[in-house]
């Protein structure tokens, strides 16, 4: 297997170690080589990049936030634009046609539609979704709280909202992001990362609730309904468990979560054709507080944010990943994509 880079995003100044946005390489054997700082940022702790043109963009999550994007150069990456975003914005996906970048914003619970030109670069204001809503938990469901967004068959924007137990089917028609429909979520569960599965049943992973809920379209994705719930961990999580990122594997046979506080990756095997998930097992994710996660073919990376550690894992024929070789040492990590 030849040689591939990654992006990782971190946490900075008071909010981690890390200086901005980092380069990695894997190596034919799997293992992890750090190519050094590729830019320096405030708190880029989600990246994502453009399907067609040489770009990458990257979340400012702090208060004042906004999104930035950047062109992939030879010898790293060159700012060319940013746009302000609402309040803690912690979560970016390009539209498959490339033509708007979508970002959820956790403190202010907005979502947000940034119009993109053929370079990959910003072209205007964005349209913006305000949030509502709130849930049982006081502590962390007093308002609404939009944590991530993915695409849909049709072009319907799906976005989680873990403050207010709702998962959220938006338009994109004449630049404007318009509500078609919601989708209550079990009370106290906090949604907060979801994917689309080949099959097309949605899986989303809670943080609060430490499950993983599959939902089928009803209505089209403007409406959803709850097809099975499962744990996300295959031994009981317990009440420190945070539930953090989910991705699918080997072309959708296969679900992966991690899990804060228990430290652990959890394999879920897919049953009919995505209509519901079992839990196969847990790995310690080699390291502490795993964020996200990126299924590389038959490799896995695993961000462990507090441990400043990516552990990386082959993944075996029954899907369950085994650790290769020693953590690559990186500074707060929190988000590793394919460069």
């Amino acid at each position: 297997m030849s040689e591939r880079a990654f992006w990782v995003g971190t946490y900075t100044g008071e909010a981690g170690g890390g200086a901005g946005i980092y380069r990695v390489a894997r190596r034919a054997d799997g293992s992890l080589e750090a190519l050094g700082l590729a830019a320096e940022a405030v708190c880029p702790s989600y990246l994502a990049v453009h399907p067609a043109a040489n770009v990458l963009y990257a979340v400012r999550e702090e208060d004042g936030g906004g999104v930035l994007a950047y062109e992939v150069t030879g010898s790293g990456l060159r700012q060319f634009g940013t746009r302000r975003a609402g309040a803690l914005p912690c979560h970016l996906s390009v539209a498959p046609d490339g033509g708007r970048l979508l970002v959820a914003d956790y403190g202010s619970g907005t979502v947000r539609a940034v119009p993109l030109g053929p370079d990959g670069g910003f072209t205007g204001d964005p349209a913006v979704a305000e949030g509502h809503g709130s849930g049982p938990r006081a502590d962390r469901q007093e308002g609404p709280h939009a944590h991530a967004t993915a695409h849909a068959p049709d072009g319907t924007v799906l976005a989680t909202d873990l403050g207010a137990d709702l998962v959220r089917s938006f338009r994109i028609d004449d630049g404007s992001l318009r509500l078609v429909g919601e989708t209550a979520m079990p009370a106290g569960c906090g949604p907060r990362h979801l994917v689309v599965h080949p099959g097309g049943y949605v899986h989303v992973l809670t943080e609060l609730a430490a499950t993983v809920l599959v939902l089928r379209p009803a209505d089209g994705y403007a409406r959803l309904e709850i097809a099975a719930e499962s744990p996300a961990t295959a031994d009981p999580a317990g009440d420190r468990a945070q539930g953090a990122a989910i991705k699918l594997g080997d072309g959708g046979r296969y679900v992966y979560t991690s899990m804060r506080g228990t430290d652990v990756v959890t394999v879920h095997r897919v049953l009919d054709g995505g209509a519901a998930l079992r839990p196969l097992a847990d790995v310690p994710s080699g390291g502490h507080w795993p964020r996200d996660l990126h299924v590389d073919g038959g490799w896995m990376h695993v961000a462990n944010e507090r441990s400043d550690t990516i552990a990386t894992f082959r993944i075996g024929d029954d899907g369950v990943p085994v650790p290769a070789g020693a953590p690559l040492r990186i500074p707060s990590p929190v988000c590793v994509i394919p460069a």
